[in-house]
């Protein structure tokens, strides 16, 4: 029986992923090896590009990124699919610049990878592209693929070199400060016009239907259906069968999934698409029977069908890479990412009496109709043993068996479900954060005004150390000198900061590029409207902490480093706030005491000074 040569090219993604299959020309190889259709990865910025060059106005345009995020693809695409460029051309481009003619007689220049480039050819092209970013030479254009580092060496390196003449190098100072300011700003031009260059951070995409057309490109491959026909456990076989799971736009699993990698790029632990390809053929192939062997086989498959050993292929496990050694796992850093969710680790009572009295309800139907192949069909067993008490070594094979079901768990329940899956991770407010931030993309004022209420009352209880109620008014109270240790119940600001109208006001923004909500105080007085310039980044970790802290845990047993964080927002709001409304240098100076009201509201004191 021929085996589908579908299955040995995904796992070219698995333990080797972090050296070939993370290089586009690798890939490109692996498939001529096997046989196959390449899996076409999607290229979200290549309409853009396609826009920028084609048009009238072309600008020079950068990609950046980590590696496996798709640069090299991007430009592959534009050069072979968009500019019709010669094959043969691409495959001996590496370490030069391609020239390519456009209209209006420009000339595009293609730099595949500035990593390959060699030093004596960086100094043969650096006048040419200096001359274009500074916006000397428009008939010249550039197409450059970097990531972060490689383009900052770069252009530092040529602002301190004494071999280059000091107007040359005051240029190239200001390129490199230019550029170093948009990274970090993530702007994607600069709004001083010092650069005439587009930076596209391909880091920065945490987009659903990027997501979505990844999972896609592998679970509907032609080679499904050319491959396994006429396979005698076709219907049974456990890589089919992981594979039906992400199939569909309805399927829970790759929902969540997608709000994972969501979650994770919101807080700055983005995936490139590459190790998206990584997890989803896990996913699929994963078997943890011998963990020198992490990926199944077609022959592995058969076997495991025939034994009906489902319980080494479970999905949800492979999700977490637990098929790997915990050595493996260091290569593979999708899968620290999707473990520092602790699915699996996290529960409540609600949940495991779910799990072990197993009640007949319409949830346990549905969750078994989505999959009876790893629910309770593998977990009966280990279940009846904890319900006679009769646990079999030592007790450890019941709690790998529980902590199995709820990772099912959390990948197969829906979001409007009587048990939220969130609950099953350390990030167990992460569907309120994405119902918040898709509030602020949609305008929708009833959910934004809901969840800043309990923003505030987080932010209050921090900063005063009191079990205040208050999430109308926000208090930016700290101590002065020693007075009650690293808390305070005194202000520096006359007012509190309101949520709705009042001169000082509190603005919830989402940030163009990164999409997080961000925090920040602004006066609006008559004709003066001014907003401080140091705004509190709202990541899931600091909107987890203030949703603790509102819900009554303690500040500072959850995170010392969001209480710092926020402790600094204070500092600077309060700052603006009392410069703004400063009357001059003979105004008497104050301090407001806070108090709490029997409703737990605060009740400020002011004292003269």
């Amino acid at each position: 029986m021929a085996d589908n040569p579908l299955i040995p090219f995904l796992s070219s993604y698995g333990s080797t992923a972090t050296s070939d299959s993370l290089v586009d020309e690798n890939v490109r190889i692996a498939v001529q090896r096997h046989g196959v259709k390449p899996i076409e990865a999607v290229a979200p910025r290549l309409a853009r590009m396609q826009e920028n060059f084609l048009g009238t106005s072309p600008v020079n345009l950068i990609l950046t990124g980590t590696a496996g995020d798709g640069k090299t693809y991007h430009i592959r695409k534009f050069f072979l699919d968009v500019l019709s460029g010669n094959e043969d051309d691409w495959k001996t481009s590496g370490g030069k610049a391609l020239a390519v003619p456009l209209s209006g007689g420009r000339t595009l220049h293609v730099v595949k990878d500035l990593s390959e480039v060699k030093d004596s050819v960086k100094a043969e092209i650096l006048p040419s592209l200096a001359a274009s970013l500074s916006g000397e030479n428009p008939d010249n254009v550039w197409l450059i693929a970097a990531n972060d580092g490689q383009l900052l060496k770069f252009w530092r390196d040529a602002a301190s070199n004494e071999d280059y003449p000091e107007a040359d190098r005051t240029r190239y100072g200001v390129i490199y400060a230019t550029v170093m300011e948009m990274l970090r700003d993530d702007a994607e031009a600069d709004p001083q016009g010092r650069v005439s260059a587009l930076v596209f951070n391909l880091s920065r995409l945490a987009d659903d239907t990027v997501f979505n057309q990844i999972v896609d490109s592998v679970v509907e491959h032609e080679q499904w259906d050319a491959g396994c026909t006429g396979c005698t456990v076709e219907t049974t076989c456990p890589i089919r069968l992981n594979r039906e799971l992400l199939r569909g736009a309805n399927s829970p699993f790759r929902h969540r999934l997608a709000q994972v990698m969501r979650i994770a790029a919101l807080n700055d632990r983005h995936l490139p698409i590459r190790y998206i390809l990584v997890l989803v053929s896990n996913i699929l192939l994963g078997d943890a029977a011998n963990l020198d062997r992490p990926l199944m086989t077609c022959r592995t498959a058969r076997k495991r069908a025939r034994d009906l050993a489902y319980r080494y292929t479970n999905p949800f496990n492979n999700a977490l890479g637990l098929n790997f050694r915990p050595r493996e796992l260091e290569k593979l850093p999708v899968f620290s990412v999707m473990q520092s969710f602790g699915i699996g680790l996290e529960t409540n009572n609600q949940i495991d009496r779910f799990l072990i009295d197993k009640p007949e309800t319409p949830l346990l139907e549905k969750l078994e109709t989505a999959d009876p192949t790893y629910g309770f069909s593998t977990f009966d067993q280990n279940r009846l043993e904890y319900l006679s008490g009769s646990l079999t070594n030592g007790g450890h094979d019941f709690e790998a068996a529980i902590s199995a079901q709820r990772r099912r768990l959390f990948f197969l329940l829906g979001d409007a479900d009587d048990i939220s899956p969130w609950k099953l991770t350390i990030f167990q407010h992460a569907g309120r954060y994405l119902e918040f931030t898709g509030a602020l993309a949609t305008g929708d004022k009833t959910v934004e005004e809901r969840v800043v209420r309990s923003l505030i009352k987080g932010i209050n209880r921090t900063l005063t150390g009191m079990m205040t109620e208050d999430g109308e008014r926000l208090w930016l109270a700290r101590s002065i000198g020693r007075l009650e240790g690293a808390v305070g119940r005194i202000t520096l600001s006359e007012q509190p900061v309101y949520k709705g109208a009042g001169t000082a006001r509190i603005l919830i923004e989402r940030h163009a590029t990164t999409g997080r909500p961000q925090m920040r105080v602004a006066i609006h007085m008559r004709s003066i409207k001014e907003s401080c310039e140091n705004a509190f980044d709202l990541r899931p970790l600091q909107f987890e902490y203030l949703m603790r802290v509102a819900d009554g845990s303690l500040p500072s047993s959850f995170s010392r480093q969001c209480q710092q964080e926020l402790r600094h927002f204070a500092l600077v709001s309060s700052t603006f706030l009392n410069s703004s409304s400063s009357g001059g240098e003979d105004e008497q100076a104050f301090v407001t005491v806070l108090s709490l009201t029997r409703t737990g509201q605060m009740q400020p004191e002011s004292l003269d000074v």
